[in-house]
């Protein structure tokens, strides 16, 4: 069973609706779900079908969009190469996620993924210490991780010179480095 709660608010259910009806209209296909549940109860929350769309073009909405929502966009590719191709095409770079028994393709196809995280056979897990953050659209900086800290800090040098000997900056190499 899969348990799946609402979407965050009425708002958001507005853009997921439209976000799936323009890719609909742009030629994907809804093989499951694509509108709100007609189970009782449902129609008072902002909850919405998980939903796989399949023929998504790469000028499809639902390609070249982020959807905060339970809706996934299936595409067609010959070969490796046109996968990342594909992939890396996107304004956006939060995530990817590998599905593979190949090990070796794993990490051959996670260090050409242009995106901030990536995970391999699994999908949306992060440990609290690994920093979270996208590439492109998909954010700037970086949460979690020692990045973390480092988006809120700014280094500074300081150097005091705690001998009384007059120095000559320009005439004594000890001056400079030493």
């Amino acid at each position: 069973a899969t348990d799946i709660g609402p979407v965050v608010s009425a708002r958001q259910l507005e853009r997921i609706e439209d976000q799936v009806a323009r890719a609909k209209a742009g030629g994907a296909k809804a093989v499951t779900g694509g509108q709100r549940p007609s189970l009782d109860g449902l129609g008072k929350g902002h909850f919405y079908e998980p939903t796989v769309l399949t023929g998504v073009s790469p000028e499809n909405p639902a390609f070249v969009e982020e959807i905060f929502g339970p809706v996934i966009s299936l595409s067609r590719f010959r070969d490796e190469e046109e996968a990342l191709a594909l992939a890396n095409s996107s304004d956006y770079g939060l995530g990817g996620a590998i599905w593979t028994e190949d090990i070796r393709k794993a990490f051959r196809v996670a260090r050409g993924l242009r995106c901030g995280l990536s995970w391999v056979n699994c999908h949306h897990r992060n440990d609290p210490s690994s920093p979270w953050g996208g590439f492109g659209q998909s954010g700037i900086g970086r949460e979690n991780g020692p990045e973390a800290f480092e988006e809120y800090t700014t280094t500074k040098s300081l150097t005091i010179r705690t001998n009384e000997t007059a120095e000559n900056w320009f005439g004594s190499r000890s001056a400079r480095y030493g």
